[in-house]
């Protein structure tokens, strides 16, 4: 039987290669495979070492996630591992505040990124973010709100702060290419629209709309 259409004997192959690994590095690659089904994402920025352990390993990292019929990608270009589930089984359902946030990062990602070399990541302050807010006419979050988010954020590799204080307007957000895997922009446009459309009704119903069509991996 074959693996998402694959040879058979290309699987066991695969496969194969991880069981030739040594001791050390077979430790090391059950870790970070427990890893990515925790967290479908790692950025080579945040996890230099990681990322080339599994930069090495491709062929039996790969193995694995095909062998689970989960899609692997290792990105050169953007120097971010991926992982999903044929189910999307991974994805975790936000709530109303974690659903905007994500979504605002996510434009200001996009419209950050055309203007830079691909070896540089957006910077957004939170000031620009706040804005973004302003722009669609959402409510801003609270203090311990907004901390709660940036942690998520962190933890996901998706972004990380260059300042301290980060409720400081002036506080800098790196942003990861992660974004590019972790919302489809095409959805994220889909919403930007509806919530331009809709900005006038009443803010629950405004709300209601985000949960109900909002998908973030």
């Amino acid at each position: 039987m074959s693996v998402n259409g694959e040879n058979p004997s290309a699987s066991a192959v695969g496969l194969s290669l991880l069981g030739a690994l040594g001791e050390s590095d077979k430790q090391k690659m059950g870790a970070v495979l427990n890893r990515l089904l925790a967290n479908n994402l790692l950025v080579k920025e945040r996890d230099r070492e990681t990322y080339m352990f599994l930069r090495r390993n491709r062929e039996a990292a790969q193995a694995f996630f095909r062998f689970l019929q989960w899609e692997f990608i290792l990105d050169d270009r953007h120097e971010v591992v991926f992982v999903q589930g044929p189910d999307s089984a991974i994805r975790r359902a936000f709530n109303r505040d974690e659903t905007i946030w994500m979504l605002i990062l996510r434009l200001i990602y996009q419209e950050k990124r055309e203007a830079l070399s691909l070896s540089e990541f957006p910077v957004a302050t939170l000031y620009e973010i706040r804005s973004k807010y302003d722009t669609f006419r959402l409510p801003w979050i609270n203090m311990t709100t907004l901390d709660r988010l940036v942690k998520l954020c962190a933890r996901q590799q998706l972004l990380d702060a260059l300042d301290d204080d980060i409720r400081s307007d002036d506080c800098r957000f790196r942003l990861f290419h992660s974004w590019i895997y972790f919302i489809d922009m095409d959805e994220v446009r889909a919403l930007a629209e509806r919530i331009e459309r809709y900005r006038q009704r009443e803010e629950d119903d405004l709300f209601d709309e985000v949960d109900e069509e909002a998908s973030a991996y």
